[in-house]
């Protein structure tokens, strides 16, 4: 029998225009609208997949010129491609052949000026409009999009398991799954609470400390467990999931838990948190954290009355262990705040831990699905948590956040603090259109949200992560 020319057969090999266009949704996870996506390719291999807004309103001398810059930064990150595909995805176009819309023309320009810049050949370059797509220097070649669903790499793709969504949110927000139907859990209701009884107190050190071994411990359940994350999560109470959805709404824990993440090392972390805490207690400005967000840690102790962290996770599923008490404070350690403040500004040059970066994003969606606002409310009784150990509204009454105007409010922020640490975590994966979708949503919950504003401030400091320019080292999906 003669051997297959390819080890298996099921392998994509890109043969033309409609399959390689048949590869961008796969690689995006959703099919582009308004998009230019730029498609780098080097030694028959393929390399990396940018997808950036096409640029709006009129042109402007200035705002061309910095996305020029950025595009040819982008493209010039993947160090072993040697050409890029071009494809500009756009409102469909009417007439025969079809005229697509005038700035199109502008924005391959700027494309071919950016690749010359990278030292990158432009070697194709397509428009898909609707239903319709052609090569850019030919529009009587009009070919229809069907053509790219039915085209042989589609097929392989879909048969290796691969899928996209029709709409970018979708693909998005449900990137690992969905809740099962019919879930209604108190976690909302929780948050809230916690979030009012920690409001302007989570960064205190001796608060910090115990909130975060908490989060590292359902890490470690969620990471070790055999079955699916989002019924692991689950498996978890109201009271401890609101617990970890409220912290979020401190930018200072939210930093820190990215860290943790990201060198596997809680120890360290808290030695930079103490370091930083003894900086900022000794800053003597009265306009620092001014606006009610902290500039960072700080010793002195958490006000008397809060809650107690909750019970940890279920050890082996079969028994709970009490919730961390008062930790000692750990010893400051310069050279970990050093080593953190590179990683959040993207400029480490070590691996990220994937594994639990990737724990954390499934815990966090899972969070987001639950802290959306649903059209039938829980009832009383479902709404609250079935072993307590969080703050109460007043008369032990289970409360309404939307009948209530703080309290809804509240919902809202830490809704915007999970979607901004999923739009961080899109950063550290160098996935600019991931993360720009969770700040929109971030500041659409909470218009000018500063975390989310400071996301968009270091990506566009960096709009690649370091880690992320070495195959080695960058995220794989």
């Amino acid at each position: 029998m003669r051997q297959h020319p390819i080890g298996d057969p099921f392998v994509p090999v890109v043969r033309c225009a409609a399959d390689l266009l048949a590869v961008v949704p796969h690689t995006l996870g959703y099919w582009p609208a308004d998009s230019l996506v730029l498609f780098a390719a080097g030694n028959g291999t393929a390399g990396a997949c940018v997808r950036v807004d096409l640029p709006g309103g009129p042109p402007d001398e200035g705002l061309q010129e910095a996305f020029v810059a950025e595009l040819a930064d982008l493209v010039g990150h993947d160090a072993l491609s040697d050409r890029i595909f071009v494809i500009v995805y756009t409102s469909p176009s009417a007439g025969d052949p079809p005229v697509p819309p005038a700035e199109v023309e502008g924005v391959l320009a700027l494309v071919d000026e950016a690749a010359r810049r990278a030292g990158r050949a432009v070697a194709a370059r397509w428009i898909v409009a609707g239903d319709r797509w052609w090569p850019a220097e030919d529009p009587a070649d009009v070919q229809d999009v069907t053509g790219i669903a039915d085209s042989a790499v589609n097929a392989a793709l879909v048969a290796s398991g691969s899928s996209y969504a029709a709409a970018p949110r979708l693909a998005m927000d449900h990137e690992y799954g969905a809740l099962p139907a019919g879930t209604a859990r108190g976690t909302g209701r929780a948050a809230v609470r916690w979030a009012r009884a920690g409001e302007g107190t989570w960064h205190h050190l001796d608060r910090l400390v115990p909130a975060l071994s908490v989060w590292a411990d359902v890490l470690a359940a969620v990471r070790d467990s055999p079955e699916d994350p989002v019924p692991t999560v689950l498996g978890h109470d109201d009271d401890l999931l609101g617990h970890l959805a409220a912290s979020l709404v401190d930018p200072v824990l939210a930093d820190l838990l990215l860290v943790v993440c990201a060198t596997d090392d809680l120890e360290g972390v808290l030695a930079a948190a103490a370091m930083w805490a003894e900086l900022c207690d000794d800053v003597d400005d009265p306009e620092a954290g001014a606006d009610g967000v902290p500039i960072g840690p700080t010793l002195a102790p958490a006000p008397s009355g809060l809650p107690p962290v909750p019970l940890r996770p279920p050890a082996g599923h079969t028994g709970r262990t009490p919730g961390p008490g008062a930790a000692p404070v750990p010893a400051p350690d310069a050279g970990e705040l050093v080593r953190l403040s590179r990683v959040l500004a993207g400029e480490w040059a070590d691996a990220p831990h994937w594994a639990l970066l990737d724990t954390l994003y499934r815990v966090l969606q899972v969070l987001g699905w639950l802290l959306e606002p649903t059209e039938h409310p829980e009832s009383a009784e479902e709404a609250e948590p079935t072993a307590p150990t969080g703050p109460r509204p007043a008369g032990g009454a289970a409360e309404d956040p939307g009948q209530d105007g703080p309290d809804e409010a509240r919902g809202r922020t830490v809704l915007a603090g999970v979607l901004v640490q999923l739009a961080q975590l899109n950063r550290f994966r160098a996935r600019g259109s991931h993360t720009a979708h969770f700040v929109r949503r971030a500041t659409a919950l909470v218009p000018g949200h500063p975390s989310a504003l400071r996301v968009l401030r270091l990506a566009d400091a960096r709009p690649v992560p370091l880690w992320a320019r070495d195959r080695a080292t960058a995220w794989h999906a």
